[in-house]
């Protein structure tokens, strides 16, 4: 029986869990979310922002200004170089796209990003400096409102985007990691499938159960990349990456180390990168981790924390596992990432096919979830001796009161396959959950039992009701069985007459 009931505590569910952390991570690190808290930081978020618009509206998007080459394009949108300038007034945001020694215009061929608040004040006063001649190949005015353009967010938003605590920062990073929880819903769903499938589900009973996990999964990673972003605004954040590069540094010191890193830094970026850029990549993308990883357990474990602090329907011990279980899975998930994420990458670089971005994702997605299930059971492995399992006592109590109803209502063996069908349909994860919280309050396993004594009573009564009527065999045919039971002219036998 024991085998065929599902488990109150089992922290193998989730399995997407394990990726969560890392691909987040990796995602953030795709912003300039480390540099938001410094000053101008807001200009960083001008440019980010201008690109998940960009992006979400279906157009190709390079990014071209992490390199930071004098006076080139912040962007490349559907072919075409794009500048960002952010400033608290339109005269000051022009003014920054023009050279302060000769006045002209310093990015030719490039349109100028600016606020959304100060479009038509920045037009106007892009069509003077055109007047002016202070614009290199352009004489006609009304050329400015097509080198001038709208950016997605106003300058004040762009101020406390780039602060944490606040609803524009909240409200971005929302909309931002929908993205990533669009990703890991997919792959939950895909993977969840699957084994539904291999485990006999039909088609529909697949699909329904791996929307529902694909749901969590997808609800997980948006609540803990927000979380995580808010933490990357802070200065904490930003010395926890200059601490990890120094030991970064380290390990590029030598061939097999340089090319590790820069293999991580090509796998996460789809891209190749070489030197101090693959570094400082892979030093901000650890801190990342870091703090993900954190977050993530975090959040998996405050469910835990509520039932066995306000419901009462998990021990304290079982948090302590699930933790421990958890936490195990989620370090050794991201290490698996890493590695398959370098593996990948130099894989597909040479696999002309593949490529290396693709090359990085398989390999971190395939890395995060051996390294995820070998954490957990290894996690399992040491605990399962020393800590039993809420599910298993509940189980185990289970078990006692179905002998006992079998027992006080003289079930037979079919009768008991029946009563067995009825507890399967019943039990389940939140019921497990209500058994425990039956006997929370006094830790008494004796009123636990007696509740699933109790749910499953009734089923019980209803098996015995559907019993033919027995009737009594009469004298002779009690006799007639026992002469055929007894050798012939027994003196065993009675004379019917005398009874």
């Amino acid at each position: 029986m024991h085998d065929n009931l599902p488990s109150s505590d089992r922290t193998d569910d989730a399995f997407v869990i394990w990726l969560i952390p890392p691909e987040i991570a990796r995602r953030l690190e795709q912003l300039q979310i480390g540099k938001y808290h410094t000053k101008g930081g807001h200009g960083f978020v001008a440019e980010d922002a201008g690109v998940f618009a960009d992006v979400v509206r279906g157009r190709r998007v390079e990014r071209t200004g992490i390199s930071n080459s004098v006076d080139g394009p912040d962007r490349i949108v559907n072919g075409i170089a794009v500048q960002t300038k952010y400033f608290q007034t339109p005269q000051a945001t022009v003014n920054a796209a023009f050279d302060p020694a000769t006045g002209r215009y310093r990015y030719q061929g490039q349109m100028l990003e600016v606020p959304a608040d100060q479009y038509d004040a920045c037009v106007k006063l892009f069509q003077e400096k055109i007047a002016q001649g202070k614009v290199p190949g352009v004489a006609d005015p009304g050329e400015a409102k097509n080198i001038v353009r709208k950016g997605s967010i106003t300058y004040k938003q762009a101020r406390n985007i780039a602060q944490a605590g606040n609803i524009d920062s909240l409200l971005f990073d929302v909309k931002t990691q929908s993205i990533t929880s669009g990703y890991l819903f997919g792959i939950s769903f895909a993977v969840d499938f699957a084994w539904r499938t291999w485990n006999g589900d039909d088609p529909k009973q697949a699909i329904r159960g791996a929307i529902r996990s694909g749901i969590d999964a997808g609800n997980q990673a948006l609540i803990i990349g927000v979380l995580s972003a808010q933490a990357l605004r802070t200065p904490v954040a930003a010395a926890g990456a200059v601490v990890l590069r120094g030991g970064v540094r380290s390990v590029a010191s030598t061939d097999l180390g340089r090319d590790l890193v820069q293999c991580i830094a090509a796998g996460s970026l789809g891209k190749a990168v070489y030197g101090a850029a693959a570094v400082n990549h892979v030093a901000k993308l650890l801190r990342s981790n870091a703090i993900t990883s954190v977050v993530s357990l975090a959040v998996v474990t405050a469910p835990d924390v509520y039932r066995a602090a306000i419901a009462g329907d998990i021990s304290w011990s079982q948090v302590a596992k699930n933790m421990a279980i958890n936490g195990a899975g989620i370090a050794a998930g991201a290490g698996g990432w890493f590695a398959g994420v370098a593996a990948g990458a130099a894989i597909g670089s040479a696999v002309p096919i593949i490529g290396t971005a693709i090359g990085g994702v398989i390999g971190g997605i395939c890395g995060g979830m051996m390294g995820g299930a070998a954490g957990v059971g290894g996690a399992r492995m040491v605990l399962d001796p020393f800590i039993q399992d809420d599910s298993d006592r509940m189980i185990a109590l289970l078990q006692d009161a179905i002998g006992a109803l079998a027992s006080d209502y003289l079930l037979s063996e079919h009768e008991v396959a029946e009563l067995m069908t009825e507890v399967r349909r019943t039990v389940s994860d939140s019921w497990l959950r209500d058994m425990y919280r039956k006997g929370s309050s006094g830790g008494s396993d004796v009123d636990r039992r007696q509740f699933a004594y109790d749910s499953f009573e009734e089923a019980c009564q209803r098996i015995v009701r559907r019993r033919s009527k027995v009737r009594l065999p009469n004298l002779d045919q009690v006799l007639s069985a026992v002469s055929d039971a007894l050798p012939p002219n027994s003196l065993l036998l009675p004379d019917r007459e005398s009874c």
